[in-house]
């Protein structure tokens, strides 16, 4: 069904068993990094992040994504570093100063949910998708000799054009969609 959601174009094998094994197969060291990353990214956003601090790093997210997308690696010489770790590198030192400034301006008010379960359903649906949207990204910097270590399944799931597009816009859907409601007297976080 999700993959009716995104219109990927998956070629499921003929048995569920097939799909997790492809997802779980043990060649591909690459899918245990990414399910590995998702969980740090949904525990940093339960444990960490309020709603103004997870908008923040999304924000910063797109600014990197955007800086990576239109700087000139070509012109400015990185000491030997090959094109895709000089994009990680500009785009993990861009993702840092949005963060820090805007984090400094407070130009956002936050408001704390008090409700323990819905804010680690928030957390936890916000930090799958901010994840994939970060998996979706680097993935699509890395060299395609790197990407053998990882499955059709999961190069599919996050680097085709489609993916690419829709991981792109439900982290932003997800924000709206589960901001806090504006109570008497006090502005929502956004």
């Amino acid at each position: 069904m999700l993959t009716f959601i995104l219109d990927l174009s998956i070629k499921a094998p003929a048995g569920v068993g097939e799909i997790a094994g492809q997802v779980t197969n043990t060649s591909y060291v690459g899918n245990i990094l990414v399910a590995l990353f998702f969980l740090v990214i949904i525990a940093v956003y339960g444990f960490f992040l309020d709603p103004h601090n997870r908008l923040i790093n999304l924000i910063g997210v797109y600014m990197g994504v955007v800086v990576v997308e239109f700087f000139p690696f070509e012109n400015l010489f990185f000491g030997g570093l090959s094109l895709w770790l000089a994009q990680l590198l500009v785009f993990s030192i861009t993702l840092f100063l949005a963060a820090v400034f805007l984090s400094m301006t407070h130009l956002l008010k936050v408001v704390f949910v008090k409700n323990f379960l819905k804010r680690w359903l928030e957390s936890g649906i916000n930090g799958f998708l901010h994840g994939a949207f970060l998996v979706s990204f680097v993935l699509s910097l890395l060299p395609v000799k790197f990407l053998t270590q990882f499955s059709p399944w999961v190069l599919n799931t996050f680097i085709s054009e489609k993916a690419r597009f829709w991981w792109a816009i439900l982290p932003l859907a997800g924000l709206l969609l589960m901001r806090n409601k504006s109570k008497v007297g006090r502005p929502p976080a956004y």
